[in-house]
């Protein structure tokens, strides 16, 4: 199972889990080169930890970190950028539940790509209410066999 493969699968369900005015991306972009036409938006960043975790054996299980990084615009008075950015993340909970042959592993596999993803840690959630540039950051665990 290689990385690459792991993560185009994810960006497959990211895609999928809201109507984004920009596709997702694997190369993040700054927010001020995002302009508020574009968001929603999502980008994968794959700048983060990377741990190998040896059991019996010579195979190692991979762990990758992807943050999600997404983008919205809250300027508009009756968009409260909090509320929107429950409704993302409860899309991503939503995304990444196991469903069909996942549902009897009881685990997301991406489509077989990957042991395991799912949302872990902590996501960041600024609402944008002083200056309408809505940020919530998603970290996604991704084990690879």
């Amino acid at each position: 199972m290689s990385r690459n493969a792991a993560v185009e699968a994810l960006k497959v369900v990211v895609a999928g889990i809201w109507a984004w005015k920009t596709p997702p991306s694997r190369r993040l972009r700054l927010f001020a080169d995002v302009p508020a036409a574009q968001r929603p938006c999502a980008f994968l960043h794959e700048g983060g930890d990377e741990t190998y975790t040896w059991q019996n054996g010579a195979i190692p299980r991979r762990k990758i970190e992807v943050k999600v990084f997404v983008y919205v615009d809250a300027r508009d008075p009756k968009t409260i950028g909090a509320a929107l950015l429950n409704d993302i993340m409860d899309a991503f909970d939503a995304a990444l539940t196991p469903k069909g042959a996942d549902l009897m592993r009881g685990r997301v596999t991406l489509a077989g790509t990957a042991y395991l993803a799912r949302v872990a840690g902590r996501p960041i959630k600024v609402p944008g209410d002083l200056d309408g540039d809505g940020l919530l950051i998603v970290p996604v665990e991704i084990d690879l066999p």
